[in-house]
C-alpha cells in the first residue's frame, strides 16, 4: 500500500527493482529450468532449430505456447540466485510510446516524427510512419505508429492500453499482427 511505500522510501533502507538485470546465459537458463520448466522446453526447441527450415515455425510455437509471464515474477522473486547492486544514474522505462513520446526530440509544435510524413495543424503528436507515409490534419495529443501490416492510432497518455490490442490478438489468433 501507498503508506508502506512511502516508509520504505523514507527510510533509505530499500532499493527499486528497475527490471534491469544482468546474468551469464548458463546462469539464467538453469534458473528458467528450474522455475519454468515448461518455458525451458520451449526455449531448448528454439535453440535447436536456429539455423533450420523450420525454425519460424517452431520460434511461432513456442511464442504461442509459453505462458505469458515476467521474468520478475517467474524467475526473480523466486530464485535464491540473486543479487542487488545500488546504482544512482538515470532510468527511464521505455515500455509505452507515451514514454517515447517524453525521451524524443520535438519540434515547434510539439510533435515527435520518424519517416515520411505531413503534418498539418497537428499539435503535440507521436508519429513512427516506418516505411508509410503518414499524412495528419488538425489533430493533437496523438500517437500514430505504422508498421508492416498494422496501425495503432491511440490518444496520448493510454498508450499503456496497447497490451488489450494485444490479448485480443493473441485470442483471435492474429499472430501476423503481433
Amino acid at each position: 500500500n501507498q503508506s508502506t511505500a512511502q516508509e520504505f522510501i523514507k527510510s533509505g533502507d530499500f532499493l527499486w527493482n528497475s527490471g534491469m538485470f544482468i546474468w551469464r546465459v548458463d546462469s539464467i537458463l538453469k534458473e528458467i529450468q528450474k522455475l519454468l520448466p515448461e518455458m525451458y522446453g520451449q526455449l531448448k526447441n528454439v535453440d535447436r532449430a536456429i539455423g533450420a527450415d523450420n525454425y519460424e515455425h517452431v520460434l511461432d510455437t513456442a511464442y504461442r505456447t509459453i505462458r505469458p509471464i515476467s521474468i520478475d515474477y517467474g524467475v526473480m522473486e523466486k530464485t535464491r540466485e540473486v543479487y542487488v547492486i545500488k546504482g544512482n544514474f538515470g532510468w527511464s522505462d521505455v515500455g509505452s510510446w507515451d514514454e517515447v513520446f517524453r525521451i524524443s526530440g520535438t519540434d515547434e509544435h510539439g510533435n515527435s516524427v520518424t519517416g515520411k510524413t505531413l503534418l498539418q495543424d497537428t499539435k503535440n503528436t507521436l508519429v513512427h510512419a516506418g516505411d508509410k507515409f503518414v499524412a495528419t490534419i488538425g489533430v493533437e495529443d496523438l500517437i500514430v505508429i505504422a508498421a508492416d501490416n498494422a496501425v495503432l492510432i491511440c490518444k496520448r497518455g493510454e498508450s499503456q492500453d496497447v497490451k488489450e490490442i494485444v490479448d485480443y490478438l493473441r485470442r483471435k489468433q492474429m499472430n501476423d499482427y503481433l
